[in-house]
């Protein structure tokens, strides 16, 4: 899902969320399913304002009776947390009709969206048995409910909003989207989502990362001076080969002190093997 709010309806909505500080603010969203274009303001009918929100029911209802006469679509709410924290509350949660709609989250500077899915968890611990035709059935119990906020990737036009929230994200094509140098700032960031190749995030990430080239040096030599050794590992086995030559011998320095230097956690993931085959394919090319 590819969504993205306007600069006009993103910074109306911050206005707003700082004017009823330390009250959360709340209001709808208007658009599509691509792009929240409007918004508007309600009333926060909610009796404890300071860490709850409830859209004026008045103000829901005519929004959804224009948008069946053939007004704007309500794409979604927005509402804001005075407590600094852009993700969904366990209130949020609780509360959050499962309608498919966007939740924007505002808090400060920063900005968040959210779609409520819900999922049955079921028990074989307690079944029913159904007799179908010739044979018996056991049928699981229903024994939960599932409650959960999915992060949805937004494009703000502000780079930070593309560091991704969690290692499921599809958020890949949106950073190719901004490219390089405007994901300079967030490079860092990004690389601790290369950390783990079973995160669904990390592959992808690493394919996009490593058709920048040269600006990934510098990040790549912060990690491989840390101390995660598995970190290193990916780094160096799908990384540091897809360097042009010449950004790999930047960093030769750190390749050999990883073979004559491993720490023990680096030999058991096999870090000074990876180094010492790079280094030797350096050697070969005539560095």
């Amino acid at each position: 899902m590819r969504l993205e709010i306007s600069r006009e309806a993103l910074a109306a909505i911050r206005s707003a969320a700082a004017a009823a500080h330390p009250e959360e603010a709340c209001g709808l969203l208007f658009g599509n399913d691509d792009l929240i274009d409007g918004w508007q303001a309600t009333r926060n009918i909610a009796d404890n304002r300071g860490v709850m929100f409830e859209i004026d029911p008045a103000a829901l209802f005519a929004a959804l009776r224009a948008e069946r006469a053939g007004g704007r679509k309500l794409i979604g709410y927005w509402h804001s947390h005075p407590n600094g924290c852009a993700e969904p509350s366990r209130s949020d949660t609780e509360l959050a009709d499962v309608d498919g709609r966007i939740w924007v989250i505002v808090a400060g500077d920063d900005v968040s969206a959210w779609v409520l899915n819900e999922s049955s968890v079921y028990s074989w611990d307690e079944h029913a048995i159904e007799q179908r035709a010739d044979h018996r059935v056991a049928i699981p119990t229903l024994s939960d409910v599932v409650r959960r906020f999915r992060h949805v990737p937004m494009m703000t036009g502000e780079v930070r909003h593309l560091v991704p929230r969690g290692k499921g994200e599809d958020i890949v094509p949106l950073i190719a989207e901004a490219g390089y140098p405007a994901i300079a700032p967030i490079l860092d960031d990004l690389m601790q989502w290369t950390a783990d190749p079973n995160w669904p995030i990390c592959m992808p990430l690493i394919d996009y990362l490593n058709t920048l080239g040269e600006p990934l040096v510098e990040p790549i030599r912060r990690v491989l001076r840390g101390t995660d050794s598995g970190h290193k590992y990916v780094c160096l086995a799908g990384m540091v080969p897809k360097l042009p030559w010449a950004a790999q011998l930047q960093l030769r320095d750190d390749l050999l002190r990883l073979v004559e230097y491993p720490s023990d956690a680096d030999r058991q993931d096999n870090v000074d093997t990876e180094a010492r085959a790079i280094l030797a394919g350096l050697a070969e090319s005539g560095a």
